[in-house]
């Protein structure tokens, strides 16, 4: 289908889907579409910069999925390029989210909240 110009979009069903965590089933995503044929760049494409063009022109709002001026500032530094190995991006250095930087220890802060969320009472 990428061959053919069809738009693809990566995402899963999570969280409706039970075994399927978010974050964690992208990445699984991303490297089934790798497995698939596409190249690391389409790979990333279907992440990036395709749904924020798909998301832009069907629901308008803030454009975001591309490093442009005038874009949403949401980014993810990683210790290696991932178009040399996309597991790079499951353990990422830091992330801009909606302009809004957050280290490897923000992160983590983040992620041990969630965790505590899942706890009971």
């Amino acid at each position: 289908m990428a061959d053919a110009g069809v738009e693809l979009l990566s995402g899963t069903d999570a969280p409706s889907i039970p075994g399927l965590v978010p974050g964690y089933s992208l990445h699984d995503n991303l490297a089934e579409l790798e497995r698939s044929g596409l190249s690391r760049y389409q790979v990333l494409s279907t992440a990036t910069r395709a749904p924020g063009t798909f998301i832009s022109r069907t629901k308008g709002g803030v454009q975001f999925g591309q490093i442009i001026t005038g874009y949403r500032a949401d980014l993810i530094l990683t210790k290696q390029n991932p178009l040399d190995g996309l597991s790079t991006l499951r353990s990422p250095l830091g992330v801009m989210a909606e302009g809004r930087w957050r280290d490897k220890q923000a992160l983590a802060e983040l992620m041990a909240g969630v965790r505590r969320s899942y706890l009971p009472d």
